[in-house]
């Protein structure tokens, strides 16, 4: 059964190990939800600034078409950054053991779809100029 666990500096994460993490603190599944999703906020808000372009990689696509692994990347000086692990954690979404955040559905540009929410969960309180909500404060492009 997975346990959240707390870190000197307040990274949180959720491990079926808790015994390999005697320095870090155990907190309740409801407490390490939100924590974790506090961090990964802070995190990628320290990566991302509204008017930044968020890449995705389309990793796979279900047999049934109804399901896709997807990655997020930013680039930062010249270089890619990764930002699927901050993302799938603020948004409660499922990070593969493979490659990719999986995304359910069909039938829209789920690419758009992902960095649609991604956006919005990090600036809806704050939508940028022009937008009446902060689901467009980040634009999208496929790799």
């Amino acid at each position: 059964m997975s346990a959240f666990i707390e870190f000197e500096g307040g990274l949180v994460i959720e491990t079926d190990n808790p015994e390999f993490h005697p320095e870090g603190k155990r907190l309740t599944r409801k407490e390490g939800q939100q924590k974790r999703r506090e961090y990964c906020r802070a995190q990628l808000l320290k990566l991302l600034k509204p008017g930044d372009t968020v890449y995705t990689v389309l990793r796979h696509v279900s047999a049934s078409g109804m399901s896709r692994r997807i990655d997020l990347y930013t680039i930062k000086e010249g270089r890619m950054q990764y930002l699927s692990g901050y993302a799938a954690g603020l948004m409660d979404k499922k990070l593969s053991d493979k490659p990719g955040i999986i995304v359910g559905g069909c039938g829209m540009d789920m690419g758009f779809h992902l960095v649609y929410c991604l956006s919005y969960s990090l600036f809806k309180d704050s939508p940028p100029e022009g937008h009446r909500d902060g689901g467009y404060a980040l634009r999208h492009e496929w790799i």
